[in-house]
């Protein structure tokens, strides 16, 4: 991949170099062969492709926060990005994949130029051995002025791109500029107006994935769009305005991998990767992990812990949610513990000689994977593993010789509990409170190993709030992202005085 690496590096050092003599840039359009490009490159090794995947970074846009090595502000992007490039380094990628809103917003170049003194800091100021770039832009990207322009200047990359690596495709297209019609469709859908693929976007998808298809029938290709499509992954509900237009696109070619990002959910989640009628996959985050909240108002009325439990109502379904965010003293999303610690993403091998691949998920902060192994060697819908039906029908999670306390201090009380084994994966954490006169409360929060992205026994800890002096007993459940639950419970009972 010597060829098109010197390539960028040309473009990063030149846009680096202009930067730092005080050189004003005149604005120029993106170059014709650059806003649509086919590319072929080579991997190191005939016999495999190894893929780094990593999203939402979110870089600050303001110069001051910059100095000294500050990337803290937005939620710790920069820092966990120079982790994840490093760990990519040490793996020996042939590619890395930076699926969108890598920049919190333009502002006065300076996420921009934390992106290139990232590059610079782990692959050095020459980038003699800096990986092959795929960066399509997300919505964060275009938030600020001068957007397609600065995108490129900084890095030289192609907007929209079929990158071909030892015959496997890579297909790429960046959100777009609005266009008439989309604030309303937007609206419509209840998405963001921000995160459009306009029709020439879109067009480029179906000629491209029509050419790889033809090129080989039998091998995957990969897709990559910052925004998600709705139904499908957890997250897709923050989905572009035009998922059905580019689902009816995608739907005829069972094997696309398509990796979607922009949500910040979790990786951890069962449903980050699922198969309908080709393959989905949310590359989580790497600043700050995110939810729905749903507070006792919004709530149904005289819905059953099965159904609560499950999110099957319209108010739930589909969603990642905290309930009762006042009883755990958790109104404000910042006072999620650990939610601004999420580093996560993939690590992607294709065997070129089986045709085939997998997909590892890795904690970047302690660079060590989690969660299951995905791989597959085949690519027709009836050979798929992780459809709803099939996933909806797994093992429900448990406790294993698990102990807990309740511990009262004034009108708080701190509930303490081994987690359920890890060995099955574990979402929430539901919580049923009940007082001496049977009236009941729900509350269910992310488990810790959720959110960060481990596979290791731990305890769990949840303060609850403002009760009121009685007796009471809670009962705590364990469940995973299809609504299964742990037949078992532990319970504690506990006086307010």
């Amino acid at each position: 991949m010597k060829k098109k690496i010197a390539i960028i590096v040309t473009v990063s050092i030149l846009a680096l170099a202009a930067i730092g003599g005080g050189v004003a840039y005149k604005l120029t359009s993106v170059p014709k062969d650059m806003q649509y490009k086919v590319e072929e490159v080579q991997a190191k090794s005939d016999k495999k492709i190894k893929v780094g995947i990593i999203s939402d970074s979110q870089l600050p846009q303001v110069e001051k926060h910059l100095y000294g090595w500050d990337y803290a502000t937005v939620m710790g992007g920069g820092d966990h990005l120079t982790k994840a490039l490093k760990y990519f380094k040490k793996q020996d990628v042939d590619m890395v994949v930076l699926n969108g809103d890598v920049v919190n917003a333009t502002g006065d170049y300076a996420a921009y130029s934390a992106y290139n003194k990232i590059l610079d800091y782990v692959y050095g100021e020459d980038r003699k051995d800096m990986p092959h770039f795929i960066y399509p832009m997300g919505n964060h990207e275009f938030y600020g002025g001068n957007q397609e322009h600065q995108y490129y200047k900084a890095t030289g990359l192609p907007l929209n791109a079929r990158t071909i690596v030892n015959g496997y495709s890579f297909i790429s297209i960046s959100n777009s500029k609005l266009e008439k019609g989309d604030e309303e469709l937007a609206k419509s859908n209840g998405t963001l107006a921000d995160g459009t693929y306009n029709p020439k976007r879109i067009a480029f998808l179906k000629e491209q994935m029509a050419a790889a298809a033809k090129e080989d029938p039998n091998k995957p290709i990969f897709v990559f769009l910052h925004m998600p499509i709705d139904n499908t992954i957890n997250g897709g509900h923050w989905a572009t305005p035009q998922f059905e237009e580019i689902y009816n696109v995608l739907k005829d070619y069972p094997q696309a991998v398509v990796f979607t990002s922009h949500s910040h959910y979790c990786l951890s989640d069962e449903r980050s990767i699922m198969q309908k009628d080709f393959t989905l996959v949310n590359t989580g985050t790497s600043s700050y992990f995110d939810f729905d909240w749903i507070k006792d108002e919004d709530m149904p009325k005289d819905i059953s812990i099965e159904d609560y439990i499950a999110g099957n109502h319209e108010k739930l379904l589909n969603k990642d949610y905290l309930i009762n965010p006042q009883i755990l003293g958790i109104e404000k999303t910042d006072d999620v513990p650990y939610r601004n610690d999420v580093n996560n993403g993939f690590i992607m091998e294709v065997d070129t000689e089986n045709n085939s691949f997998k997909l590892d998920k890795v904690n970047f902060n302690t660079g060590i994977k989690f969660g299951e192994e995905f791989s597959m060697n085949s690519f027709t819908k009836n050979d798929f593993t992780r459809t709803k039906e099939i996933l909806g029908q797994g093992k429900e999670p448990f406790f294993n010789n698990a102990s807990i306390t309740a511990v009262p201090d004034n009108n708080n009380v701190t509930v303490t509990f081994d987690a359920a084994d890890q060995s099955v994966p574990v979402k929430y954490y539901l919580l049923e409170i009940e007082n001496s006169k049977g009236e009941k409360t729900y509350t269910r929060y992310f488990g810790k190993n959720y959110i960060l992205g481990a596979n290791n026994a731990y305890t769990e800890q949840c303060v609850l709030h403002d009760l009121k002096a009685d007796d009471y007993t809670v009962k705590v459940y364990a469940t995973n992202s299809f609504g299964l639950t742990s037949k078992a419970f532990l319970e504690k009972s506990f006086t307010v005085k």
